[in-house]
């Protein structure tokens, strides 16, 4: 055949030279291109996969901030409807009468008034007053249920209710009602000045 080689070592160059395109075509078709793409494929799933994940921390980030902005509405608004509910040291003398013409209203015989110990807190003080009253039960538990409704906590505590000692009392009541001595003590809680300043009253 024209143009092949005629000695020995032209022929093997040449079967060499053959053989190396043979093998570097088989490494092309059976294992550079399966490998690129599956590669190409992992790198598509690798692509995808931190587009998701980017999208969750978003997703993650914008609840969290939401839950805490909702978490300090929550506080503030529970921190504004505590400061209607507690007075401030200047109210505590006006509640005070309104309790003792609650009690008038009724009945009620006012038998002794006295201040108790203030409490110091960090955010506001406890004060107690010691009331003692004599009238009738149903008398009592309405001038009770008056200082349940005042628009500032005032809360009764340590009632005490005993038959008042024969004539203790000036009280006229009906055929078989009974005078009793109710002993208790009316709880507040007033804001420190500090927090009055800066807006803790209404």
């Amino acid at each position: 055949m024209a143009g092949m080689p005629t000695n020995q070592r032209d022929q093997v160059m040449l079967v060499v030279g053959i053989v190396g395109i043979l093998g570097a075509a088989a490494y092309w078709n059976f294992v550079y291109t399966p490998k690129a793409e599956t590669l190409a494929t992992q790198e598509a799933r690798l692509e995808k996969l931190d587009q998701t994940n980017n999208r969750a921390k978003a997703m993650l980030a914008r609840g969290t901030v939401e839950q805490m902005r909702e978490e300090a509405k929550v506080l503030s608004d529970n921190l504004a409807l505590i400061r209607t509910l507690i007075p401030a040291g200047n109210e505590v003398p006006a509640l005070l009468d309104q309790i003792l013409a609650a009690a008038r209203r009724v009945g009620l015989e006012q038998d002794s008034f006295v201040p108790g110990a203030v409490v110091r807190g960090e955010t506001f003080d406890t004060y107690r007053y010691r009331f003692s009253f004599n009238g009738t039960y149903h008398q009592i538990a309405e001038m009770l249920t008056a200082v349940g409704s005042l628009r500032r906590i005032m809360a009764p505590v340590g009632v005490s209710l005993t038959p008042a000692p024969q004539g203790s009392s000036r009280l006229r009541v009906a055929s078989g009602q009974q005078v009793l001595s109710a002993n208790f003590d009316i709880q507040t809680y007033v804001l420190r000045a500090a927090d009055a300043e800066d807006g803790g009253t209404p």
